[in-house]
């Protein structure tokens, strides 16, 4: 769903999301947005800031205090760090300029949607997946725990969304700045290192196993224990 009172907003972004093949519903109101969130499912949700009856942040705090928990972004035109930390406080997941690429914003959207999938909502049961297992390393998605040989690893709350990230993606190797977009929400390159850290502390706890790292390309989650040392 994307709510702005901008009818030249909504026609641009509807397009680009459609050329991605979502569906999109389309309000111009915060109470039209909210009524609409409290009644429909929706992978993800743009609001726009500022905008008539209720805004963005109403919206946003009345949905998380009905429990919903669907992703989403907020879309303005003020460059404020406070509001957006009162935003973020609040339940929002992602502040964007309106002035972003459309296809970052597309972007965005898709990051939030797979962080949404892989990782369950408070209250809720999965319906997909919620247990790996891989020569000798267990995850449980339920739990949010992890076991290498019949030990516990003591994976941070970052460490392990990252892990099972990976091994979302197996079958493919990830980028450092694909994982600094997933996890961090920048793409700069000077903070790729980040990743490089994390990944070397997540490396040590599973004694070297399982990642393996791919020279100028990124990393791949391999299924089997052969460890990688570099």
């Amino acid at each position: 769903m994307i709510a702005d009172d901008d009818s030249a907003i909504l026609a641009l972004l509807s397009y680009t999301f459609e050329s991605d093949g979502f569906k999109v519903s389309l309000v111009k109101n915060g109470l039209e947005a909210l009524d609409l969130a409290s009644k429909r499912d929706f992978d993800v949700i743009l609001l726009d800031m500022m905008m008539p009856e209720l805004s963005g942040l109403a919206v946003t705090e009345a949905l998380r205090q009905r429990a919903n928990y669907t992703p989403i972004i907020i879309l303005t035109a003020r460059d404020d760090d406070d509001l957006k930390i009162t935003g973020i406080n609040s339940g929002v997941d992602d502040y964007l300029d309106k002035t972003t690429p459309q296809r970052e914003i597309v972007a965005r959207a898709n990051a939030l949607i797979r962080r949404n999938q892989i990782y369950q909502k408070p209250g809720q049961v999965a319906e997909s997946l919620d247990h790996y297992s891989f020569d000798g390393l267990e995850i449980d998605l339920k739990t949010k725990s992890a076991m290498l040989a019949d030990d516990r690893i003591d994976l941070s709350k970052r460490e392990f969304n990252l892990l099972v990230f990976l091994i979302q993606n197996r079958d493919q190797i990830v980028s450092r700045e694909a994982i600094l977009t997933e996890f961090w929400g920048e793409t700069q390159d000077y903070e790729t290192r980040v990743v490089d850290v994390t990944i070397s502390n997540l490396r040590k706890k599973l004694h070297n196993q399982f990642i393996k790292t791919k020279r100028g390309f990124g990393y791949q989650f391999s299924e089997h224990h052969t460890k990688d040392i570099l």
